[in-house]
């Protein structure tokens, strides 16, 4: 039994799982590419007090698309070749949509920031 548990970590993914994964980052792709185009367009009368900030907002969604993106490229990457980094995927998956939630929030709080009282 514990045979079983340990060759399935080990086997990369195969049907459902890899379907999913790789469906999950192609979102999370288009999101981020979304969320970018918008956070442009929005921002284009920004004072130079704020525009620190926008970048940064611009730095979190941007990498949240390179994750992602990253994370497409490895599921593919072991389908191809059958060889499973299980930590990059691992990395990807849990880092790219907290860089995109740190973007959003902090885009938000830029955006409220700025309404006339």
């Amino acid at each position: 039994m514990s045979e079983d548990i340990e060759e399935s970590k080990i086997a990369p993914a195969t049907g459902e799982a890899a379907s999913y994964l790789y469906d999950y980052f192609k979102h999370l792709t288009s999101l981020s590419i979304l969320i970018l185009g918008g956070v442009l367009a929005i921002s284009t009368d920004v004072n130079a007090a704020s525009k620190s900030s926008l970048l940064l907002v611009i730095a979190l969604v941007a990498a949240a698309a390179i994750l992602a993106f990253s994370g497409t490229s490895e599921v593919v990457r072991e389908k191809v070749t059958g060889k499973r980094k299980e930590k990059s995927l691992a990395f990807y998956r849990i880092s790219a949509p907290i860089a995109l939630s740190l973007g959003v929030g902090a885009f938000l709080q830029l955006f409220l920031k700025g309404l006339p009282a």
